[in-house]
């Protein structure tokens, strides 16, 4: 959103922040709620099996609930963490609103928060995975890269 308003020509940082606020909340609602039903419909498929090999009711089991509370768990994480990423994304430009950074300044900074984010979500997966780090972590960073390309030759001037 950041690299299509300055390819559009938008320098704004208050109607950056509002489409980016925006589209942040409307990943997390997505996500949240898309969560919520593929892993409420997992979870409840995975108990009517086991209490078919049982021949018992679980609805009403530790095993039953401790399913619940790990889908609203994941359902939350999955409102959150794009929340948090955008917000940590745009920062700069709240800084422009009070005149500390320059506009056109923020948008750079913000691009250049993204990718630094990407950098690190690829030196922690790399991490999890005991691959390169670096190598990981220089993907994301190209993957951001190849989406920016991409948008500007969708919307570049």
């Amino acid at each position: 959103m950041i690299t299509g308003s300055l390819f559009s020509g938008v320098i704004d940082p208050s109607i950056i922040l509002g489409i980016g606020i925006s589209t942040a909340l409307a990943m997390g609602i997505s996500g949240m709620s898309g969560t919520l039903i593929a892993e409420k419909t997992e979870r409840d498929i995975e108990l009517r099996k086991l209490e078919e090999s049982m021949l018992s009711d679980l609805s009403n089991s530790l095993y039953a609930e401790a399913q619940r509370f790990t889908v609203i768990y994941v359902s939350i994480v999955d409102a959150v963490s794009p929340l948090l990423a955008s917000l940590f994304t745009l920062s700069p430009l709240i800084l422009s609103l009070f005149n500390i950074i320059a506009a056109l300044e923020s948008i750079y900074l913000s691009i250049a928060t993204a990718l630094a984010y990407l950098f690190v979500m690829g030196l922690s997966m790399g991490a999890l995975t005991k691959k390169n780090i670096i190598v990981e972590g220089l993907k994301m960073v190209g993957i951001g890269i190849l989406t920016t390309i991409i948008i500007y030759l969708i919307f570049g001037r």
